[in-house]
């Protein structure tokens, strides 16, 4: 091996595996030059393909054949077929006629052997048409067998497709169904709540209108004696600020008297703030602030310092240090 070779080959172990060094140190040895060498290189071809080409290459194919099977991407059996044609006699566009990528390497074989029949026979003056026929012919055999092939992966793939269709449009209308039922059952349900929900607002509706009759039965059903002791007793009289005032005067009608009790209540409502637990429920407190307002009434905070803590909407953390706080002002003030 020549330095030349040598440096070439060293050159080639930074890009090749080892089966296609091999093929490579093959090539080298038996003769092969380097820049025909360089082109199977360069088609990043598969080691078996790369082995046939080197085969043909040691079969004398000639460059435009080299060429032609490094740029396309035929499988190990088509090159073999390739390379068979030629070195049987065929011609680069003979062998063109039958050498396809997507031709599967046994038609490829049959084409080539009518082809290398045509050629070897030697018909007389009258027949020479008769090869080129035949092998018109083999050659529309292989078309038509294709073609037969093709047509039945289409038609097998046409009927898996529709079962799958099938499969799914049938497990969709099914799915489809359960959510109908779903809902429809949700419906039911909704509208049973709604129906209780009725009838509690009705009952709640007849429980206030029967409290509001009670105390007017009550009154019309006391005994004469007893509603005229009743208006004959002093009446006590408390005023919208708080203080009680006893009336000497004869007392009013009980009706009248209870509608007078229900102004005054309203007016004192007016005036007085919201008791704790409307502010907690009114509030939008979280569980945590809950938790430590419950420790704040556990504790004996009043009404008033919890009630002005809820207002500031203050952190659980910072409920806890303000209690704490106050607890210990509260301590503070009772030891001085």
């Amino acid at each position: 091996m020549t330095v030349e070779q040598q440096r070439y080959l060293e050159s080639c172990k930074k890009v090749l595996d080892g089966e296609r060094m091999e093929i490579v140190a093959m090539a080298l040895d038996y003769g092969l030059q380097i820049p025909e060498i360089r082109k199977v290189v360069q088609g990043n071809l598969e080691a078996a393909c790369m082995r046939e080409v080197v085969s043909g290459m040691m079969e004398g194919i000639p460059v435009e054949v080299l060429d032609f099977l490094c740029e396309n991407q035929f499988n190990r059996y088509q090159i073999k077929e390739i390379v068979e044609g030629i070195t049987h006699g065929l011609s680069m566009e003979q062998v063109r006629t039958y050498a396809a990528a997507e031709m599967p390497a046994s038609h490829m074989r049959q084409m080539r052997r009518q082809l290398e029949e045509s050629i070897q026979s030697k018909p007389g003056k009258g027949e020479e048409e008769d090869p080129v026929r035949e092998y018109m012919k083999g050659l529309m055999e292989v078309m038509e067998t294709s073609v037969r092939q093709f047509r039945e992966s289409n038609e097998r793939f046409d009927t898996l497709s529709a079962l799958v269709k099938e499969h799914v449009v049938e497990e969709k209308n099914r799915e489809l169904q359960d959510l109908y039922e779903n809902l429809r059952y949700k419906d039911q349900t909704i509208q049973q709540l709604q129906q209780k929900l009725t009838m509690r607002e009705k009952r709640i509706t007849e429980l206030e209108t029967a409290l509001e009759e009670k105390p007017e039965a009550q009154a019309g059903n006391q005994p004469q004696g007893q509603q005229e002791n009743a208006r004959s007793r002093p009446s006590l009289r408390i005023q919208p600020d708080g203080t009680e005032n006893l009336d000497i005067r004869e007392a009013e009608d009980p009706q009248r008297l209870r509608r007078r009790m229900v102004s005054w209540l309203a007016s004192w409502n007016r005036g007085k703030k919201k008791d704790i637990f409307g502010k907690i429920m009114e509030s939008d407190l979280s569980p945590q602030q809950l938790e430590e307002i419950c420790k704040c009434l556990e504790s004996g905070l009043t009404d008033e310092e919890i009630g002005s803590i809820i207002e500031n909407d203050p952190s659980p953390e910072k409920i806890k240090k303000i209690r704490e706080i106050l607890l210990l002002m509260r301590k503070r003030k009772g030891g001085g």
